[in-house]
């Protein structure tokens, strides 16, 4: 291999050799552990109708196909990382759209990233759709009492701004006297 090099110049490829090979080990020594990615039974979408501004957040079950304006999005797959990870959702989505003669014409099919919407997006005049999240389940999530409507207490549901009280919970109930002046309160 180095014949023709002097002792010299063999030495020296031979110590330019070892440094390479060192670094290589520590450079595999020193790699994170890669995880396995979750794949999830929901992914959540967000959609846009850019004519009236009107923007959804849609949840569709893996392999069940559901509707926004003339769209029909069926996703295939959503993968996530573990929560150690670097956060990052992915989501295989066929989505075809209805036209007015009734023909079902295929608009996007492949897969879209949460973290950089713009690497794989779907190209239509009317309507936007990316993804958001997969949904991972979780065994139980508490709930809250919200303006006497009850919702899961997670990102994909609306909470309002105040927790209203009810008989079932009179630590929450207001304290009416502090309406009432300094001068009026017994004493």
């Amino acid at each position: 291999m180095f014949r023709n090099l002097s002792f010299y110049q063999q030495n020296r490829a031979m110590q330019k050799m070892k440094i390479v090979k060192y670094a290589l080990l520590i450079c595999l020594v020193s790699m994170p552990a890669m995880a396995a990615n979750i794949e999830t039974d929901k992914v959540l979408l967000r959609g846009v109708d850019k004519i009236t501004g009107r923007m959804s957040t849609l949840e569709a079950k893996i392999g069940t196909s559901i509707r926004f304006g003339d769209l029909s999005v069926t996703p295939q797959k959503c993968i996530t990382r573990t929560p150690e990870e670097t956060p990052e959702n992915a989501a295989y989505l066929d989505i075809v759209e209805k036209n007015a003669k009734g023909d079902i014409v295929p608009v996007f099919n492949g897969w879209m990233f949460s973290s950089n919407p713009a690497l794989s997006a779907m190209e239509h005049p009317v309507y936007d759709i990316w993804v958001l999240s997969c949904v991972v389940k979780s065994p139980k999530t508490p709930s809250i009492v919200v303006k006497n409507d009850t919702y899961p207490l997670d990102e994909t549901q609306p909470i309002g701004d105040e927790v209203i009280a009810d008989e079932d919970n009179p630590a929450l109930a207001e304290d009416d006297t502090n309406d009432m002046p300094a001068s009026g309160r017994n004493q």
